[in-house]
């Protein structure tokens, strides 16, 4: 699923859109395609990362979906980096997509929308009301919200909810993962005005997951669940639990 994420972004985007490829969207990919179990096809080919030995990529429509939303939220990450911090490689970076995003919101314009304004709220909570940290967390909820909606279907309400709770708890976790790089380097970071340490989140991040496992358990998702709810109960905790877990107890 990976490499197919990543042969999408070759051939619909170039080369150098590869360097926007993440496991958050990989995610998205498996995640919409055990739901709808689309048509898809294995091929094999040889990655220039990987020479040796020939790899196996998935291809389906869902897969392509990721990758254009990979690409469109690679564009905007780049364009907050550059705002935020004035790092000039973000910016040529997102000179380098700035096409290619108008191919996704011409094909997408919700979802662009959607990212576009949830991303400049943040931008100015983050700015000028940093202690509103709650709405600060909603806003990339609803930007995922609607990242999961692929299409107007039975399932959007479901998906979006999904997404909507997801999307909270990367926020947050990366939030608790960057706190001491924040702190260094003065940035924003919502732990700060929530007045907790990254080893105090589990509680409150366990409550943001599990509404998406809520959900998840709702739909009828056959193929892959086992490695879907592998990462929703077990995945997304590895490195917050090898970093913090038991250091409230000594500290505390």
């Amino acid at each position: 699923m990976y490499c197919g994420v990543c042969h999408s972004l070759r051939d619909r985007y170039g080369q150098l859109s590869r360097f926007s490829l993440n496991f958050d969207m990989t995610f998205l990919a498996l995640f919409l395609t055990a739901l709808y179990e689309p048509q898809e096809r294995t091929a094999f080919y040889r990655c220039p990362a990987h020479p040796v030995k020939k790899r196996s990529f998935l291809y389906n429509k869902y897969i392509d979906y990721a990758a254009d939303m990979t690409v469109a939220l690679a564009y905007f990450k780049c364009m907050d980096d550059w705002q935020d911090e004035k790092k000039h490689s973000r910016r040529f970076y997102a000179k380098l997509l700035e096409e290619k995003y108008a191919e996704v919101k011409s094909r997408y314009p919700k979802q662009c929308d959607t990212i576009a304004r949830s991303l400049e709220a943040l931008s100015e909570v983050e700015q000028n009301h940093p202690e509103e940290a709650d709405l600060a967390v909603n806003l990339s909820g609803q930007m995922l919200s609607e990242v999961f909606v692929c299409q107007e279907d039975f399932w959007s309400g479901s998906l979006r909810k999904f997404g909507f709770a997801l999307g909270r708890f990367i926020y947050l976790m990366d939030a608790s993962m960057d706190y001491q790089k924040d702190m260094r380097k003065k940035n924003y970071n919502p732990l700060v005005y929530m007045e907790k340490k990254p080893e105090e989140m589990e509680e409150i991040l366990a409550t943001c997951i599990g509404p998406a496992a809520d959900e998840f358990e709702k739909l009828p998702i056959v193929e892959d669940e086992h490695l879907i709810r592998n990462v929703l109960y077990g995945g997304v905790w590895q490195k917050y639990y090898a970093k913090f877990r038991g250091k409230e107890t000594r500290h505390g």
